[in-house]
């Protein structure tokens, strides 16, 4: 049996960002409908996570922000509202399909998520081609847009690849770095490992080490060696706690050199890595609330207005996602081909997150902008480097 969580969107009201992005998604288009609820139909969006996640509560922000301006209209339907239903228990890699069928047949438009390329199995990934319905995931697994000749499966996040091509940026161009250990301890994490070596190879440089251990058992003697080799970086992919943990090895051993781990910020607001180890550690995201455009400082005020915490990047993925869902619904409707040819066809929008252009893609990748930070003492970001399709841009440019 499958259990299934319907968030509710609440009564709050937010007129600056709904006025902002409404432009910005529907630049030249009808302005938000303001009508009253008892006359919106209501159109279900499908979660593949459970309530309270950063992606979820990001969705659910745009939502309520959506609903509380009376909705918008689709064609067929008239004028409608969002809902949002979520999983009981995060999805499994045993789990995902079926899963993913019973919010189908809960008759969802459209499916979010899962957060990650973990329970994308062969069969789940077949199971979301399938039903046809539009997929707006924030798995980055560089095949899974690329191999999905449907163009259902649409990646709301940069593929993984872009994330160790632009910390590798940063490490060897901007901070001149050449010595490196690499150290990996799950097994996703393997091709964002040889994405970050293959650009130190473009460079000539080769890693002093390079650690891919299948969990984190064998850390502590793995941390003497990296003493003893004493690189200049140390750039990390794995559990939370297994970057926390080497990196507290590694200080206690007398270890200064740059640290490098893809989920720095995320590792911090979990509280999992201190905010004094987090000190000038380095990170790679889709976005972080550190970046100073107009929409997302009103995103990360009414984010906590709303649930009283920072926004994690994935929340300003599933925020840009429902805009981005609106935005196809009035274009395209709610048939599965339509609406995703028009979430696929779409013209550049910037959004909180950067410009989601995925017309310029034409493979299911709707953004693929990556922001590089460095983590204070207090464990909070300072921007250092920002990416658009594997090119630096202005900090204040991508977009959001």
């Amino acid at each position: 049996m499958h259990h299934l969580t319907r968030l509710v969107p609440g009564a709050r009201r937010w007129p600056a960002l709904i006025a902002l992005l409404a432009l910005l998604v529907m630049a030249g288009g009808p302005a938000l409908a303001a009508h009253p609820l008892a006359q919106a139909g209501v159109l279900r969006i499908g979660y593949l996570g459970v309530a309270g996640s950063d992606l979820a509560k990001g969705a659910q922000l745009a939502i309520d922000q959506i609903n509380g301006a009376g909705g918008f209209q689709v064609a067929e339907r008239g004028v409608v509202q969002l809902e949002l239903i979520a999983l009981a228990a995060p999805p499994t890699a045993d789990s995902l399909a079926a899963d993913a069928n019973a919010l189908i047949a809960q008759g969802v438009v459209a499916l979010l998520g899962p957060d990650s390329s973990s329970a994308l199995t062969a069969e789940a990934v077949q199971a979301l081609t399938a039903a046809g319905l539009p997929v707006l995931t924030a798995a980055t697994a560089d095949a899974l847009t690329r191999d999905d000749a449907s163009d259902v499966l649409l990646r709301i996040c940069a593929p993984e690849r872009l994330y160790s091509q632009a910390l590798a940026a940063v490490l060897l161009d901007d901070l001149g770095l050449t010595s490196f250990a690499l150290v990996q301890t799950n097994i996703e994490s393997t091709e964002a490992l040889l994405a970050f070596e293959g650009a130190l190879t473009e460079r000539g440089i080769v890693p002093g080490a390079r650690l891919q251990l299948a969990d984190s058992a064998g850390l502590l003697g793995e941390s003497r060696n990296l003493l003893d080799l004493n690189p200049e970086a140390v750039v990390m992919w794995g559990a939370p706690q297994d970057a926390a943990n080497l990196l507290s090895l590694l200080r206690k051993g007398g270890w200064t050199g740059q640290f490098a781990y893809r989920h720095a910020e995320e590792a911090v607001r979990a509280g999992i890595l201190s905010d004094t180890l987090a000190a000038g550690v380095i990170g790679a995201a889709n976005w972080s609330y550190a970046q100073s455009s107009r929409a997302s400082g009103i995103f990360l005020e009414d984010y906590l207005l709303a649930y009283g915490q920072v926004p994690g990047p994935l929340a300003a993925a599933g925020y840009d996602a429902i805009w981005a869902l609106r935005a196809a619904l009035i274009a395209g409707g709610t048939a599965p081909e339509t609406l995703a040819a028009a979430l696929v066809g779409a013209e550049p929008r910037s959004l909180v997150g950067g410009t989601l252009r995925p017309a310029d893609f034409a493979d299911g990748d709707m953004i693929r902008v990556v922001t590089v930070y460095r983590l204070s003492a207090g464990g909070a970001p300072t921007l250092l480097a920002r990416f658009d399709d594997g090119q630096p841009v202005a900090i204040e440019e991508a977009g959001g």
